[in-house]
């Protein structure tokens, strides 16, 4: 039953995917970078928040949340600098690629306060949606360039 619990996950999360992507395709191209950011800011930072909550309580986090700490007690302070470092760009790379959804998921699991998880989404939202937004405009604006 566990497997079949991985592949709906694995399904729905492709799915989600394409329809998120049209949606912001769709809306980049209808109501322009601006306005199109601040309406995919105002629907992603509730879901956000929403995963936030699921993640902070869920086993798989904690285990994993465990296994960095212990990994980083062994580490010198010189090392734990450089991986604190990592984990920012970790974060801020996964919000530009992946999403705000998916880089609340991954501070949750490296073990950032839960309460600053939910301030840092709102900025992962923004800076997700403004990236994207303005790609695809760019998008547009080339391709009604060349034709």
């Amino acid at each position: 039953m566990k497997d079949v619990y991985w592949i709906a996950g694995i399904a729905l999360t492709a799915v989600g995917f394409i329809f998120t992507e049209g949606t912001l395709i769709a809306t980049t191209k209808m109501f322009g970078v601006v306005r199109a950011t601040l309406l995919r800011v105002v629907f992603t930072i509730p879901l956000s928040w929403l995963v936030i909550y699921l993640s902070t309580n869920a086993d798989v986090s904690l285990r994993f949340r465990d296994w960095v700490e212990k990994k980083r007690e062994g580490l010198s302070s010189r090392a734990q600098a450089i991986v604190k470092g990592g984990e920012f760009i970790a974060v801020l790379n996964t919000t530009v690629f992946l999403g705000p959804i998916i880089a609340s998921i991954l501070m949750s699991m490296i073990g950032v306060n839960t309460r600053r998880i939910y301030l840092y989404a709102v900025f992962c939202a923004f800076l997700s949606a403004w990236a994207w937004c303005a790609f695809y405009s760019g998008m547009f604006w080339g391709l009604g360039k060349i034709f």
